[in-house]
């Protein structure tokens, strides 16, 4: 009996979960306020943990139709036919990459027709793990990223006279053959007439917005109107 075939005689009770879309957008946003970046290019994943893509076309799709209509699904099932052992090697696997921005949830860059059989194929098998993938790890400070957001909206919504832009310094790294990590130290620099304010964390342009509004009430800060 072939993989297609046991999927649709005894589905996983997941093969109908939506492939979630990874909002590239987004990531490259945020991509700055990183505090740690690791990558390696023979890591190990838990297949049931691949939950999104970010191709366009398989974005919102289920399991199951992924595996009965992807692009090259079938050319990609035969070749599993003559080696389903492929999956489970833990040599280097070309061209199956994730990244992932808390640890559990993976999303697929590159393999999202293989990563569908591995999840698949592993059902049946009673496996989890997927060996010799590349995976990339990155952690936002999430509460700079949102304050960030927050100060530029208000900027744009309220055409202040503000200036200000995102730091990136790199404190440590490192690296040998096949894998790398790096640690960042994040800063947000605004720019207001008569000072200039550098924040190293969220709780402090939360402190800033804080006192403008009570500058505002006193009626001192008169170019914050808008925290009153």
């Amino acid at each position: 009996m072939t993989l297609l075939e046991k999927v649709r005689e005894s589905p996983p009770h997941w093969a109908n979960d939506t492939i979630r879309p990874f909002d590239e957008d987004l990531f490259r946003e945020a991509l700055p306020f990183a505090t740690r970046r690791y990558w390696c290019d023979s890591a190990s994943v838990n297949v049931f943990r691949i939950v999104g893509t970010d191709h366009e076309s398989y974005k919102n799709k289920t399991w199951l139709w992924m595996l009965e209509n992807g692009q090259r699904i079938f050319s990609n099932l035969r070749e599993y036919e003559k080696n389903p052992e492929y999956y489970l090697k833990t040599g280097k696997k070309n061209d199956l990459s994730y990244v992932t921005m808390d640890g559990m949830d993976f999303y697929i860059r590159q393999g999202t027709h293989r990563s569908t059989i591995a999840r698949f194929d592993f059902h049946y098998r009673g496996l989890t793990t997927l060996h010799g993938v590349t995976v990339e790890d990155i952690r936002i400070d999430r509460q700079m990223y949102r304050m960030y957001r927050e100060l530029k909206k208000m900027q744009e919504e309220r055409f202040l006279p503000w200036v200000f832009s995102h730091e990136s310094e790199t404190l440590s790294r490192e690296d040998t053959a096949g894998w790398m990590l790096e640690t960042y130290r994040i800063r947000i620099r605004l720019k207001t007439p008569g000072k200039e304010w550098i924040f190293e964390e969220a709780d402090a342009v939360r402190n800033f917005l804080a006192s403008g509004s009570d500058y505002v009430r006193t009626g001192r800060k008169k170019w914050l109107p808008f925290l009153s």
